[in-house]
């Protein structure tokens, strides 16, 4: 019973991350169910989908055509939805009652392509993965089906996996361009949001990757093995991560997982803050805090991507809300950072504090985040991550109040 929630709600699923990879590309996103996955997606998952004019189409899938295998019908509400528009592409997004009946996605998706004249993908997701995983497939997709053979120098950096499902909205991508204007990198393109697929085309032409979550790390390595661009992993919170960030991005002598952590001089003390939410993130929050407060013990965990190269000792993935609930009453921390829901998860008799930091794959649209904190990107005001810095050393303090 490992996929049990009892205290959580479901994650975001890999239809989702698919979606919202494909999001801002241009094309039309079809989800084979019967309208409930199409739902969470575009109601709860997806903060651009009430103001954009991006193209889900949900199959309305009934009980009769799953089991009789009716596939003529969906086949023909595509075509007639790319005679009324146009589209880049077509992506067939499967749900869990098509892969239970082994709906051939990738077939249906070759159907498609032949009938409209359009590229098409199948994506054989389930809704029993996580979103990390349908975008790391609808990145790989993209990069394998579109992406041209570099006709000039290596030149300018591409941002990878600036997901807002990892909410990374206006504040974050305006810090990211700032990295490399100070790397004198001009920008090439975004995956993940605000960049077209015409941007996306032109990828392979850069001279580095930046990855900001570990999702876009199977990415940054095709990128890395078909075309030589090395990457960096990091997320800038404040100056002197964007200087070093900068520095690395520049240097083009940095190693591939390179992702600033600050290991070097640290020195473990009594005081343990666990950090949970997206790798690369957190990461981001362990070395400001390390920087600020070396005295106290940090630790990263996720239930998402996660990639042992950039984790410390210590740290790891989270498989289920159980283990999450027996790995934190074992690390007895003083404070935990995470989406306010994963509290639910600490030990009744635990003297733990809690730093609410919402995590849109995780809490959606609940009203459960602290006043004035909103996964709407555009009603961001500040970096979310640059306020937990703030605020810890004052928890911590109070802690160690007798």
């Amino acid at each position: 019973m490992s996929y049990l929630l009892t205290r959580l709600p479901p994650f975001a699923a890999d239809y989702s991350g698919v979606a919202s990879a494909l999001h801002d590309l241009g094309g039309l996103v079809v989800i084979h169910d019967a309208s409930g996955c199409t739902g969470s997606y575009t109601g709860y998952d997806e903060p651009r989908w009430f103001s954009s004019d991006s193209s889900v189409l949900s199959s309305g899938l009934r009980e009769f055509d799953a089991i009789m295998g009716n596939d003529q019908k969906l086949l023909d509400n595509i075509i007639r939805a790319t005679r009324d528009r146009d589209y880049s592409f077509v992506a067939v997004v499967a749900s869990p009652v098509p892969m239970l009946v082994g709906f051939d996605v990738d077939g249906f998706a070759t159907l498609v392509e032949h009938e409209t004249g359009l590229p098409a993908f199948g994506f054989a997701t389930t809704g029993f993965d996580l979103y990390d995983k349908g975008l790391a497939a609808a990145f790989r997709a993209v990069a394998e089906r579109f992406v041209a053979e570099p006709e000039a120098p290596p030149l300018g950096a591409n941002i990878l996996g600036a997901s807002p499902l990892d909410d990374i909205g206006p504040a974050q991508l305006l810090r990211l361009h700032r990295v490399l204007d100070r790397a004198g990198l001009p920008l090439i393109s975004v995956w993940g949001q605000q960049s077209g697929l015409q941007a996306i085309v032109g990828a392979a032409g850069a001279a580095v990757n930046l990855v900001v979550a570990a999702a876009a790390l199977p990415l940054a390595r095709l990128m890395q093995r078909r075309w030589d661009i090395p990457f960096v992993t990091g997320l800038p919170l404040d100056s002197c991560d964007e200087i070093a960030l900068a520095a690395a991005l520049a240097s083009g002598d940095s190693p591939p997982t390179d992702d600033v952590k600050c290991r070097d001089g640290h020195t473990p003390s009594g005081d343990i803050v666990v950090l949970v939410g997206e790798q690369v993130a957190m990461n981001a929050v362990r070395c400001a805090l390390r920087r600020r407060h070396p005295a106290t013990t940090v630790r990263v965990a996720s239930f998402f991507a996660w990639d042992e190269s950039l984790a410390a000792p210590g740290e790891r993935r989270l498989a289920n809300e159980e283990d999450a609930a027996g790995w934190l009453a074992d690390q007895s921390p003083s404070l935990v950072v995470g989406d306010p829901l994963l509290a639910s998860l600490l030990p009744e008799t635990a003297r733990t504090s809690f730093i609410a930091a919402p995590h849109r794959a995780v809490s959606a649209r609940l009203d459960c985040r602290p006043v004035g904190r909103s996964h709407q990107p555009e009603q961001e005001t500040a970096d979310f991550l640059e306020e937990i810095l703030c605020r810890v050393p004052a928890t911590l303090a109070a802690i160690s109040v007798p």
